[in-house]
């Protein structure tokens, strides 16, 4: 079961570091690239994760193939992970290092759900009404979800706002619930 206040501490840590040696962005590809491979190699993730091999030996394989494309200072985070047996909480620890730069640089993530692909147009649109109305730099993910049957869903911070057609029916059903006892 992943820590999330774990994964913060390091996190926090691993951010405090990297600003002292301007190496913030360096070490943000650097966790990407190494969650990226945990979640696309089922063969490394399971040698990764494995109950049955020493921390030291998972540490050496990982300097040996890391060691020459991560920075020293994510190498040193990975290996001192990887030490505690932390190593399943090092996705969490991504997460928490790249929510920590948006938050010091001023940049709210948005995560758009569309029932069909946006044209890059449309795209670049929403991007700029959502950056005007929330008065902040964004980071945006555009994703699809069939299940929408149209329109699209925002979200951001702890907000949704639902613009979809599903959320129009669950919306118009939740009304009619508290209509209908009333007129009985």
């Amino acid at each position: 079961m992943k820590d999330q206040r774990v994964s913060h501490r390091y996190a926090q840590a691993l951010f405090d570091t990297a600003v002292e040696n301007k190496v913030v962005d360096s070490v943000e590809a650097d966790l990407v690239a190494i969650d990226h491979l945990i979640t696309s190699d089922g063969d490394f993730r399971a040698f990764l994760f494995s109950p049955s091999r020493s921390s030291e030996e998972k540490a050496e394989i990982l300097e040996k193939t890391l060691s020459d494309r991560v920075t020293a200072l994510t190498l040193r985070v990975v290996r001192l992970m990887l030490e505690k047996r932390r190593e399943t909480e090092l996705g969490s620890l991504t997460e928490a290092f790249v929510a920590l730069r948006r938050k010091s640089e001023g940049v709210v993530y948005v995560v758009v759900k569309s029932a069909f692909p946006l044209t890059p147009d449309q795209e670049i649109s929403v991007k700029t009404k959502l950056a005007a109305s929330l008065g902040a730099k964004i980071d945006i993910h555009f994703s699809i979800d069939p299940s929408l049957v149209g329109g699209m869903t925002v979200a951001y911070d702890d907000f949704i706002l639902d613009g979809s057609v599903t959320g129009a029916f669950k919306r118009l059903k939740d009304s009619f619930r508290t209509v209908a006892p009333k007129q009985s």
